[in-house]
């Protein structure tokens, strides 16, 4: 399975699962038709479907961490398996693990500040 890891405007760090679609196999359920005037759910990342191939498996992210609003970051798995890394524009470092299987929340395991704060006289 491939991840793709991303950061947004709000504050978190979400990854994706990439999923290779190539029809039903033996051991995939096929989906119930929608009912008819129920809104299907929608995130606001519902426009990549028509950006990315059809291998992007959901709109949905597998797995999440939460930073303050408004950060601004960068994003990229670890050495470690299941694991990316977060550099903060304030400095901030963050490294995360991520449960494939089960998603959620990412439990964070290290978290540092490489920028003091200003000393005021």
């Amino acid at each position: 399975m491939q991840w793709l890891a991303v950061s947004s405007d709000k504050g978190t760090v979400h990854v994706f699962s990439l999923k290779i679609n190539l029809g039903l196999t033996g051991n995939d359920k096929p989906r119930p038709a929608p009912e008819l005037n129920v809104p299907a759910p929608s995130s606001s990342l519902s426009f990549i479907k028509g950006v990315l191939p059809k291998y992007f498996h959901s709109e949905w992210s597998v797995a999440q961490f939460r930073l303050h609003e408004g950060s601004q970051c960068i994003v990229a798995f670890g050495h470690r398996k299941n694991t990316i890394v977060i550099l903060g524009m304030d400095g901030s470092f963050y490294r995360c693990e991520f449960d494939p299987t089960n998603g959620g929340e990412m439990k964070q395991l290290e978290c540092y500040s490489f920028l003091k704060p200003d000393k005021i006289s």
